[in-house]
């Protein structure tokens, strides 16, 4: 398992390895009207776009298309095109992802009380790529997540 934590700096989630490599950053875009987020991993730009009931579910994508969606009612993340995965997880004080019942992706917060803002662990399967640990770390710790967990 690789080691990962994720720190706010500068309204961005920044990913960083154990030897403080940056993977990536989430990044808040704010504009007069409207606001959202964006993925920056490997020198390219995500795109998140909230959608469905309630705006509850989430898709990245990015000029070829969406990559990866979310089915809140059913706990699950899938990779959409050629090669179609289908992750299932569980958000909770410890939101975890899963694929075929084999822990890929935990994730942990330091308490929220002592701190400006929280920082986040992640524990990645060796086989996950630095863009779902991102899709997750973000879809997992926005406040409409606490619809499948316990509120934590």
């Amino acid at each position: 398992m690789k080691k990962y934590t994720a720190q706010i700096n500068n309204k961005q989630l920044v990913l960083v390895s154990e030897d403080q490599k940056e993977i990536g950053r989430i990044v808040k875009l704010n504009k007069f009207f409207s606001s959202g987020h964006y993925i920056i991993f490997n020198s390219r730009s995500y795109d998140i776009k909230n959608v469905g009931f309630l705006k509850n579910d989430a898709e990245l994508f990015n000029s070829k298309g969406v990559i990866y969606f979310t089915d809140l009612g059913k706990e699950r993340i899938i990779k959409s095109g050629a090669d179609v995965r289908i992750y299932n997880f569980k958000l909770s004080k410890t939101n975890q992802l899963f694929e075929k019942g084999k822990l890929l992706i935990e994730v942990t917060t330091e308490d929220k009380k002592k701190l400006k803002y929280p920082i986040y662990h992640l524990e990645v399967d060796e086989s996950v790529d630095g863009l779902l640990a991102l899709f997750f770390l973000h879809y997992s710790t926005q406040e409409f997540s606490s619809m499948g967990g316990d509120g934590e």
